[in-house]
């Protein structure tokens, strides 16, 4: 690993914690984000889904999920260390761990998971540098790109999931091939929506959510008004910022990298209008949403300060399934709504979680047969279910599987989980994207323009001259 990967690395690193994550404590109070992206191939239009079908669900189960696990081969005897991290979902962390011992039982290697919480990074990065340790890990976002030749080629597997469930979305060939060759597997995204009170919104004189930005802000100015205002973060918050402010850019055209991620292109029309729109929308906001680190905008919302924010569906099941009656009562008081559409298309920018193995690994052969483990429909969809939409897989055929959840609250999560890009797009997912969003780059010129300390003029030059640097450094 070279200086300047290890600079990258350790720069993004000291971005990760937050509330977003796999990699984080059990509940919705303690968990760890992570920050990242990668990419590879132009999604389609906007607003085109990769599949538009599908069926209702029965309500979310813990049931253990099975797999169609290999059996016997060369595995006897062998070890295969997984660094699995825990997932929000309880009931998850319990069927990860039943995929384990059928793999186990049907091989004869002896699997065995270890969830290191806040200390896991540190060990992956310890692992990618000496090539000793454990097999296999989960990663994030851009951490595939940046890593490389570091995993294991598991390109074979990977066509065999895309024939099992007639395609990967283009997202997740964006995360996870590089330079030609897939060096990890999309677990999935977790799809990020506006959490709006509809009681809020019909006293303020407005009945729906809003499907154009235009729409959105005159609902904000009516709420603002109310005095039950929108709150978007622009604070260094390493979930929400990202998932809050990429979209906007995007909606109205705007983009930080060309399609090759050679050029930076942030310094355009389609930056101004969308700066012009946010600097609108941050007078119709509390002036607290500069310094919202993940936490904040979701005890602001459960304050009820707030009329609407930006989110996972963490907010709403806290509540939901709480014990506390004002928490429930907000949970059932609460919607979800898709994010508006710009002159651009409608944009969405989640967080990414992948399997990866370590390409020093002796046991290849073990990694690949966990990743077909994962990856089958017997295991993968009841895991889907039981998380409730936190995170779902990028693949067509989850569309029509009976992976999502009854609760009619949870419907939209099916639509958002079609308009998720990857960090730096249009671009690939180059160390220039991770750094960017490491540093805020993107948020900062946001910031800098909407409080008046730089002109928009001022602020796009301030952030090209910051894109400029960082692909200078190299992809």
């Amino acid at each position: 690993m070279g200086e300047e990967e290890k600079v990258s690395i350790q720069s993004r690193l000291s971005q990760r914690v937050g509330r977003r994550s796999f990699l984080a404590g059990l509940g919705a109070a303690a968990t760890v984000s992570v920050v990242a992206a990668c990419s590879s191939a132009a999604p389609p239009s906007p607003t085109t889904a990769p599949s538009a079908s599908g069926s209702t669900s029965a309500a979310p189960t813990s049931a253990p999920a099975q797999s169609a696990v290999p059996s016997g081969g060369t595995l006897k005897g062998t070890t295969l260390d997984v660094l699995a991290g825990v997932f929000y979902v309880p009931a998850n962390n319990t069927q990860t761990d039943d995929l384990g011992k059928q793999i186990t039982a049907n091989t004869g290697m002896n699997v065995k998971i270890e969830r290191l919480g806040n200390q896991m990074q540190t060990k992956i990065d310890a692992i990618i540098e000496s090539g000793v340790g454990a097999d296999l890990f989960i990663c994030a976002d851009t951490d595939i790109y940046l890593y490389g030749e570091k995993l294991s080629d598991v390109t074979a597997v990977a066509n065999d999931i895309d024939k099992a469930w007639h395609g990967w979305f283009d997202v997740a060939k964006k995360a996870c091939i590089v330079k030609g060759k897939w060096r990890g597997l999309m677990i999935g995204q977790a799809p990020d929506a506006w959490n709006w009170r509809p009681d809020f919104f019909k006293a303020a004189g407005v009945d729906n959510f809003p499907d154009t930005y235009d729409d959105l802000l005159a609902a904000a100015t009516k709420l603002n008004a109310s005095g039950k205002p929108m709150g978007m973060t622009l604070g260094h918050a390493t979930g929400d910022t990202r998932s809050t402010n990429y979209p906007v850019l995007w909606a109205f055209g705007g983009a930080e990298f060309s399609d090759d991620g050679t050029q930076v292109t942030i310094d355009s029309p389609e930056t101004r209008a969308a700066i012009d729109w946010y600097t609108k929308m941050f007078k119709q906001m509390p002036s607290a949403v500069l310094s919202w680190l993940d936490p904040d905008n979701n005890q602001a919302f459960l304050a009820e300060k707030v009329s609407a924010t930006t989110n996972v569906n963490t907010i709403y099941l806290a509540g939901r399934d709480s014990k506390d009656a004002n928490q429930q009562r907000i949970a059932k008081a609460m919607e979800f709504a898709n994010w508006p559409q710009g002159p651009a298309g409608r944009f969405g920018c989640f967080n990414i979680n992948h399997w990866a193995g370590f390409a020093s690994s002796k046991n290849q052969d073990g990694i690949n047969a966990w990743m077909s483990a994962w990856f089958d429909k017997k295991f993968l969809v009841p895991w889907t279910k039981t998380g409730q939409s936190y995170f779902v897989p990028a693949l067509n055929d989850i569309e029509t599987e009976d992976a999502w959840p009854d609760d009619p609250k949870l419907k939209i999560f099916r639509d958002l989980n079609k308009i998720n890009r990857m960090l730096g797009w249009k671009g690939p997912p180059t160390r220039a994207v991770a750094e960017s969003v490491a540093k805020f780059t993107l948020t900062d010129m946001f910031v800098q323009a909407v409080t008046g300390k730089m002109t928009p003029d001022q602020a796009i030059s301030w952030a090209s001259d910051q894109y400029k640097s960082f692909v200078a450094k190299g992809s």
